[in-house]
């Protein structure tokens, strides 16, 4: 049987097909060997005690791949697998260069300036979502930032507090630099098999596995 999805909530693990029959079959993301099919989305499925079942995507929207790639880059939410990081960074050497000679000859500062931030606002969404595939809270990355500015402002004498000698500031230093050092482990780690806490597997985790 084949079919468009009509609705997908990762929250209640549900969506609903309309099937070719004139027929609506509801699904679990469980029935999705291939992963979760987006609204509107072409499927072939099976009917199975009056629920669909081995969900397969045969085509996808334009419309639904802009609204994943937004997800992607911009939303906190939810899960993303190591071979996409992998792909994001990849494709951030291939465009960062090309954008930063742009700015440069647009010279333009709010260009640069705006530019700047969503590229980093989009990798730490994408840090995000690669912790929560980890099954781990994004606080690991909020505490080594607060390290790392903090730790900045001790260094150029801008924060000056009595109570940090010359051993708490190398101390400080060395806790960062581990704090750094795990979210980079978070962001490439193996993630967790099956649903966790933060949402459903992501499908390029069934594919791709490094060892």
């Amino acid at each position: 049987m084949r079919g468009t999805v009509l609705f997908m909530d990762l929250k209640s693990d549900s969506g609903v097909v309309a099937g070719d029959d004139g027929k609506r079959y509801g699904f679990a993301l469980q029935s999705c060997p291939a992963g979760v099919p987006p609204v509107g989305a072409q499927v072939d499925f099976e009917i199975r005690e009056n629920a669909a079942a081995d969900v397969y995507v045969l085509r996808t929207p334009f419309a639904a791949k802009l609204d994943w790639l937004f997800w992607f880059l911009f939303s906190w939410r939810g899960r993303a697998s190591r071979d996409q990081m992998i792909a994001f960074f990849a494709c951030a050497v291939l465009f960062l260069p090309v954008f930063a000679v742009c700015a440069t000859w647009s010279g333009i500062p709010s260009f640069s300036t705006a530019g700047g931030v969503l590229a980093t606002y989009a990798f730490l969404s994408v840090a995000v979502k690669r912790f929560h595939d980890s099954g781990a809270s994004a606080f690991w990355l909020a505490l080594t930032a607060f390290l790392s500015v903090l730790t900045t402002l001790v260094l150029a004498r801008v924060l000056n507090l009595p109570f940090i000698g010359t051993a708490a500031v190398y101390g400080l230093l060395a806790f960062t630099g581990l704090a750094a050092v795990f979210c980079v482990y978070l962001c490439f780690a193996k993630g967790s098999v099956g649903e966790n806490a933060y949402g459903a597997q992501p499908a390029s985790c069934r594919t791709i596995r490094l060892k």
